[in-house]
């Protein structure tokens, strides 16, 4: 797996990875900088790994919901994600560096990571393959880098945390649509 600083392009793609359906890479044609895969059935907890080093992210609360980065095996959160009104949120590293999440609206699945002048650093976008129902239902994701940023050392773990974000979202709706379609049965 190569850094994502050694990337020669700023297009990328996230593609699900072998028969595993919650498995996903981050590529450049047949070049690896980051995978994820999700460890249980609701995805709540997933593990990235990138040539920078292997975290995970876990979504924690109902109420007051917040993602979690830590280190594998680590018991200090390294970022917190706060979700916002609007379906925004707000990234913020234990060094201080904070990116607001803005959702795409009306363009499909997806969204930005931005710094908090509103540069944007790291665009997703989900596509459907060949089986929209399924889990989780996204086959693939275009990502596009800002390369210039200085804080361009960070868009691995932000590409992941953006997809994590897509895919974790899409399976809380599919899971309230479902859910009322069995209260209306």
């Amino acid at each position: 797996m190569r850094s994502l600083n050694e990337s020669t392009t700023n297009i990328l793609e996230w593609r699900r990875s072998g028969a595993n359906p919650r498995s996903f890479e981050l590529h450049v044609e047949q070049e690896v900088f980051a995978t994820m895969a999700f460890m249980d059935e609701g995805c709540i907890l997933a593990r990235v790994e990138t040539a920078e080093g292997t975290w995970t992210l876990k979504h924690l609360g109902v109420m007051n919901p917040v993602v979690t980065l830590r280190e594998e095996g680590g018991k200090v959160n390294l970022a917190t994600f706060h979700p916002h009104a609007f379906r925004h949120g707000r990234l913020e590293f234990e060094d201080g560096a904070a990116f607001d999440w803005i959702w795409h609206h009306g363009v499909g699945p997806g969204g930005t990571f931005a710094d908090l002048s509103g540069m944007p650093l790291v665009r997703l976008h989900a596509r459907t393959g060949r089986d929209a129902t399924s889990l989780p239902g996204y086959e693939q994701g275009d990502v596009e880098l800002d390369t210039t940023h200085p804080a361009r050392f960070r868009h691995a773990i932000l590409a992941a945390i953006g997809w994590y974000l897509i895919v974790f979202d899409h399976l809380k709706a599919r899971d309230a649509t479902a859910a009322e379609t069995a209260l209306r049965m």
